[in-house]
C-alpha cells in the first residue's frame, strides 16, 4: 500500500505519530506552536514556541523549568526537534535553532481588574 492508497483516517494516524514537525495554535491560548514527538525510544509529546532563542533568552527559559531543544533540519528538508541537554549548552554556541517548551500566557483574573 502506497501513502496515496491509505484511507485518511490512517494517514493522519501516522503523520501524528511521526517525529517531523507539525505547526499548529495552542487550543488553550490560540498561540502559534510546534507540535513533534520527540525521541525514538521513549518518545515525548512536545509543543513548543516557534521563535528561536538566543543565549539569555534560553537561560531565562531554564530557569523557569522550560525544556529546551534543537530545531533541526536534514537534508531532505524535514524539520525535527530534540532535546538540548546541559552537554549541549556547555559545547558552546548551539548548531541549530533553539525553542522552548510552550506555556500559555497567565489569563486574567476578574477580581483584579477592578
Amino acid at each position: 500500500m502506497t501513502r496515496s492508497d491509505q484511507p485518511k483516517w490512517l494517514a493522519e494516524r501516522i503523520d501524528q505519530a511521526s517525529d517531523r514537525i507539525r505547526e499548529g495554535t495552542c487550543p488553550r491560548c490560540h498561540c502559534p506552536v510546534l507540535r513533534a514527538r520527540a525521541g525514538r525510544v521513549a518518545a515525548l509529546d512536545v509543543i513548543a514556541d516557534p521563535e528561536p532563542l538566543d543565549t539569555t533568552a534560553e537561560l531565562l527559559a531554564r530557569l523557569e523549568g522550560r525544556l529546551t531543544w534543537h530545531l533541526t533540519t536534514n537534508a531532505l528538508g524535514v524539520r525535527r526537534l530534540t532535546w538540548r541537554t546541559h552537554f549541549h549548552i556547555r559545547a558552546g554556541p548551539p548548531k541549530h535553532p533553539v525553542v522552548r517548551d510552550h506555556q500559555c500566557p497567565p489569563q486574567p483574573v476578574q477580581e483584579t481588574l477592578l
